[in-house]
């Protein structure tokens, strides 16, 4: 490779991965405009998600839960119109329901 598309390819890498990393844009609407944050989640719980917290980032409602199979998700809600702009879906062991069962060994000490 000469010296100019080594530069080149140096510029390319550094300026590929910060796009990467751009935030999402949900609406350009001013703030008057959205939305209560209130209003957006539930709207998110009627699509099946379970809402463990959320907060305003940039220009959107930023949601962390779970969707209907349990799995972590991040959501991106635009604040408008509570429409989804993006879900990540986390790796990582789905939420499951844990039901107490007595153990055998105590059960005559109950």
């Amino acid at each position: 490779m000469s010296a100019p598309q080594l530069v080149a390819l140096a510029i390319a890498t550094v300026l590929v991965p910060a796009s990467v990393f751009a935030s999402t844009e949900c609406t350009k609407m001013p703030a008057e405009k959205w939305l209560p944050q209130s209003e957006v989640m539930t709207q998110v719980e009627k699509a099946g998600f379970t809402v463990q917290r959320s907060k305003q980032e940039n220009s959107c409602y930023e949601v962390k839960g779970h969707n209907k199979d349990g799995k972590n998700v991040e959501l991106y809600v635009n604040p408008v119109d509570a429409s989804m702009v993006r879900e990540k879906v986390k790796s990582g062991i789905p939420r499951v329901a844990v039901i107490a069962q007595p153990d055998p060994l105590f059960a005559g000490l109950m």
